[in-house]
Formats: C-alpha cells, structure tokens, sequence
C-alpha cells in the first residue's frame, strides 16, 4: 500500500515503480483523486483526502484519522508513505497498527529541513524525535534517494538498518530518446522544468537569463515549464513573474502535461536546475535521458546527477552570476553541447534506470 499526496503525482513521479511492483502484487496506492484514474490491472485506487503540506494541527488530526481508517480495514503488512507531510501522519499511525511495516520514502529534505527559521528549527527537532521512536519501537525503516540525506540521518542518530539508499523512482529510458545533433546552432536553448518555488533557484535563474538574453539577444532563448504550489512556503507569484523576466526570449510554458514537457526536452538544447536542495530532481534526469547537458547547483539531490565537465557543470548555490557564467559557456563552446549531451544519457541509463530501482522496492516488499 501507498499513501501518496495526489493522483496526478502519481502519474508523474510513481506510476512506472508501482505499475511493476503491481506484476507481482496486488498495489493499493491511496491519494487525492484529483482526475480520472486510468485503471491500471492489480492497482486499486483509495480516494483520500489527506494533505501534503498543512501543518494546522487540526487537518493532521483529521488526516490522522482517515488513515487510520483505510489502515484498519485492509490487511496490507508493508504500507508506504511518501513524502515528509504524509509520512507525519504515517508516524502517528505506526504505533497503533504493530503488525504492519511502515516504510517512509523521503522524496528529499525540503522546507522544513532547509528552512533557518527558529520556529521551523523546533519543529524540525519534534519531527525527528517522534520519527526516531516509530523507526526504534515499531522497526520502521527510512528510504532516502540521495548519500548526504542519508548522512543526515546518521548524524540524528538513526541507525544504518533503519535506512536505504534507493536513487529516485526508477525510469524507463526507452521513453526519452537522445536529441540527435542539430546542424543549426544558431539558437541556445536553455530550459527549466520544476515547480515555481524560491527554493528551486528560480529567481536567480530568471535573472541570469535576462542578463544573457540582453547581452546575446536573438541567440538565445529561454524557457520555464511548471506550475505554481500554492500549499508550498516558497511558492512564487506566477504573474509577478511574468511581469519582471517574460519577453521575447524568455517563455513561461505553465504547468504542461508529461508529454508536452517530453516535447520540450527534445526542443532545448541545455537543462538548468539552481535548486538549493533536492531529493533526486526526476527532471534533470528525464532531461539527462533525452541527450540534454546539465546545469545544477553542487547540492544534495543534484549531486547525484552530475559528474562536472563530463555531462555538465555544477554552479554555486544562490548565485545569478554563476549561472550566468555557466548558461555563457555553453552559448560560446557550443560544440560540448552535443558532446555532453551523449555522456549525460548514458550517466543517467546507468545510474537511474528503472530495471535497477524498481527491483530495490520489490526486495523491500517481499522481505
């Protein structure tokens, strides 16, 4: 079983892993039926209405309780829970239902493990402390998808059995196919894909674009996919933004469907993600896979990615001029794009496929 914040993640970020998993048993994934569901054979959809990011203590009680609920009436012994918001509420239900395995899947150490708010500060140590007792007293176990969180957990005093390194959700590689050379180099074409948050590195991203897209002009052209999370503290303005950066060589695509965001892949030709911190980005890799060299900051998440001057480069965290700097080298060498595009691909089929990933879950499930 597994709790997952909406259908519509599921299709994105979850569907591939469990469809397989689902060849081998009987999968009850319970989310936001926010669309229609494909009916997908031996996947049985729980409607539920459980948030993936209020901390009003009233709407965890009451998500509290419509766990419990679907917990009680199945007989599943290994039930998921991923993300850090649901997995709170898998915490509280984990010392009630001692025959079952509860499995936290950390997508990445977001907000409240980044954030240097004292307030978040005192939050961020009760989270801990209440996740250590259900991995110490109900044998719980931690899935983290990249080495420094799983040093961040060590450093908190969780214990190695407790945890696993699984490299992100697995992909299958045959879907993105790698961008052939293009003759006409004319136009750099730069692409962003990820929500609209602050902490995505957005805004210094927009504002290294402006600044090459003044200097180069019509030789260059950048491009932003993804929508605003409205329920996320660094959610950005959307028309705000539009506002300050929007112009003839910068477009805003919105929040566009998988295929449309494979389409974009195959049309730009260097992916650039400034994030402060990440679980694994799936777009950077879904980018790797379509041939597409990186830009990512030397984070957690974007580490893993990325080996520098082999597939891309790393950039400084926080910083505009690096970005700048980095987007201006390829627009000046551009005969490393398709150089590095190759090596990117093949860095990603051997790092993160999902033939490796989704049979790391499967040893979890019938252990």
């Amino acid at each position: 079983m597994f709790f997952i914040s909406s259908y519509s993640f599921f299709k994105t970020h979850r569907r591939e892993l469990i469809e397989f998993l689902a060849k081998h048993k009987k999968i009850f994934v319970v989310c936001k039926m926010n669309e229609s569901a494909n009916i997908s054979k031996n996947i049985t959809f729980i409607n539920a209405n459980i948030s993936d990011a209020s901390l009003n203590i009233f709407k965890i009680f009451q998500d509290f309780i419509e766990a419990f609920k679907i917990l009680k009436n199945t007989n599943e012994k290994k039930v998921f829970f991923v993300s850090t918001r649901l997995i709170l509420i898998g915490i509280f239900n984990s010392f009630l239902f001692y025959r079952k395995k509860f499995i936290y899947v950390f997508s990445g150490l977001g907000y409240l493990f980044i954030s240097k708010n004292f307030l978040i500060k005192i939050i961020r140590s009760i989270y801990l402390m209440i996740l250590k007792s259900s991995v110490s007293i109900c044998s719980s176990i931690c899935i983290v998808q990249n080495q420094d969180d799983y040093d961040f957990f060590i450093s908190n005093g969780f214990k190695e059995e407790s945890l696993r390194i699984i490299y992100g959700n697995g992909i299958d590689h045959h879907q993105f196919i790698e961008n052939s050379p293009k003759k006409d180099l004319s136009i750099i074409k730069f692409l962003f894909v990820g929500r609209l948050l602050s902490d995505k590195g957005l805004i210094e991203f927009l504002d290294a674009s402006k600044d090459l897209a003044n200097k180069y002009k019509d030789r260059v052209s950048i491009g932003i996919a993804g929508g605003i999370d409205q329920n996320n503290p660094a959610n950005l303005d959307i028309d705000r933004l539009k506002e300050n950066y929007e112009s003839q060589q910068i477009r805003f695509f919105g929040d566009i469907k998988q295929n449309e965001v494979i389409k974009l892949y195959k049309e730009f030709d260097i992916f650039v993600l400034p994030s402060y911190r990440e679980g694994l980005p799936r777009a950077a890799i879904e980018a790797s896979l379509s041939g597409m060299p990186l830009i990512l900051t030397e984070v957690p998440g974007c580490k893993e990615c990325l080996e520098d001057g082999y597939n891309g480069f790393f950039i400084k965290i926080r910083s505009s001029r690096d970005i700048l700097r980095k987007m201006e080298h390829f627009v000046k060498n551009q005969a490393i794009i398709g150089v590095m595009g190759s090596a990117s691909r093949k860095f990603s089929i051997d790092k993160f496929s999902g033939d490796k990933i989704f049979k790391q879950y499967l040893k979890i499930l019938e252990e």
